[in-house]
């Protein structure tokens, strides 16, 4: 069969020689003639991808400088449990919490952990967070309370707390005092009897996401807790019955 030439000259048209080279062999002269819906055709083909990708690239990256730099989400509060005071469900008790304190920016949260210092491991992440002094409010059973308290990191609730809050809980308030010990773990100095903490044995919030074996559950302060204000609407949510 012959080639009909002229019927192939008729189909591809004048234009047809730019689609047959690359994107770097198509001059400005030839763009500049083209029809305009040609034109608009070419910039899809080679560009649209491109611009497509550099565009989602400014998008992430200005995401990530305003979520990482210009508006950070932040700890508002650290409640930590200990040993015999397990909480399970951390998500739940944060959520109520955040509920409770009425966060003032919903990127913002509360921590809310459990610790077993029997094991090393989290005994040593317990104790980092406490060295970096991110602790807010510590729960625990009284005997690790007066644990806790002989370590001397907790606050004296009597300096703490607002006079009319501290008058309102007189009668919660547990004593414990700090001891000092040598390198060969001789006891040198006790401290003071101090009220370090609050009995919240009947808290209604505790019954309902922690599970104890403890005879008395104990709230303590760390000392300068980094979160004070927060701290004392934290007190105020567990001491609900």
């Amino acid at each position: 069969m012959g080639m009909d030439v002229e019927h192939r000259k008729t189909t591809l048209g004048d234009d047809a020689s730019i689609y047959s080279r690359t994107k770097d062999t198509v001059t400005k002269e030839e763009l500049k003639n083209l029809p305009f819906k040609q034109k608009i055709d070419y910039f899809k083909d080679y560009y649209m991808v491109g611009l497509g990708c550099l565009i989602a690239a400014v998008i992430f990256i200005g995401y990530m400088l305003y979520t990482s730099v210009i508006n950070p989400s932040k700890e508002v509060l650290m409640v930590s449990f200990l040993d015999d005071v397990f909480v399970s469900e951390t998500e739940e008790m944060s959520t109520s919490l955040e509920d409770y304190i009425g966060m003032e920016r919903k990127r913002d949260y509360v921590s809310v952990g459990y610790y077993d210092t029997d094991d090393y491991q989290t005994n040593m992440a317990y104790m980092t967070i406490a060295g970096a002094r991110q602790l807010d409010l510590i729960i625990c059973s009284y005997e690790d309370f007066q644990h806790q308290a002989n370590l001397g990191i907790l606050a004296d609730m009597k300096e703490f707390l607002p006079a009319e809050m501290y008058d309102s809980l007189k009668d919660r308030m547990v004593t414990g005092h700090v001891v000092d010990q040598d390198v060969t773990g001789t006891v040198t100095t006790i401290g003071d009897e101090l009220e370090y903490g609050i009995d919240i044995t009947d808290s209604a919030m505790i019954s309902q996401f922690a599970t104890t074996k403890a005879d008395r559950i104990i709230l303590c302060v760390f000392a300068a807790p980094p979160h004070e204000e927060n701290a004392l609407k934290g007190i105020e949510y567990f001491l609900q019955k």
